[in-house]
């Protein structure tokens, strides 16, 4: 399976978007906003999911550090709180593989942590933002 790697680790061990640059403001939100919480994470992938799934979502916002993202079935539409010219809209299916490849990433960074956030966030919500996309193992 070929699969790009849209993040990398720094020198201060935070992680980084480097895909490509149409995606540039969709990787600034999840590196900058999302971060390594891995509540976020799955927040994010399970609107998108919601969104996906109701053509009568209603739009919902996820505030973070320096974005807004409003989700609809539409696609997600991130802008910058601070720089009024940082601002995309994205598809729902972009989105979604955008942030799988961050869980990913997460997963490789923090393997101990996966299964008690996944559970965590399965018990809090009653659904799994991951089913039929990624296994987890408690």
């Amino acid at each position: 399976m070929i699969r790009t790697k849209y993040y990398t680790q720094d020198e201060f061990r935070t992680p980084r978007f480097n895909g490509p640059a149409e995606l540039k403001v969709l990787g600034q939100w999840v590196t900058a906003d999302i971060q390594l919480s891995a509540l976020s994470i799955l927040e994010a992938i399970d609107l998108v999911r919601m969104a996906q799934a109701d053509p009568d979502f209603p739009p919902e916002e996820m505030d973070g550090n320096a974005h807004t993202a409003t989700f609809s079935p539409q696609g997600v539409t991130i802008e910058n709180n601070f720089v009024e010219h940082v601002q995309g809209e994205f598809p729902l299916d972009t989105t979604l593989a955008v942030l799988l490849d961050f869980w990913d990433y997460y997963a490789l960074a923090r393997p101990t942590n996966i299964a008690s956030h996944w559970e965590e966030y399965v018990k809090e919500n009653g659904r799994d933002p991951l089913a039929g996309l990624r296994e987890i193992t408690a």
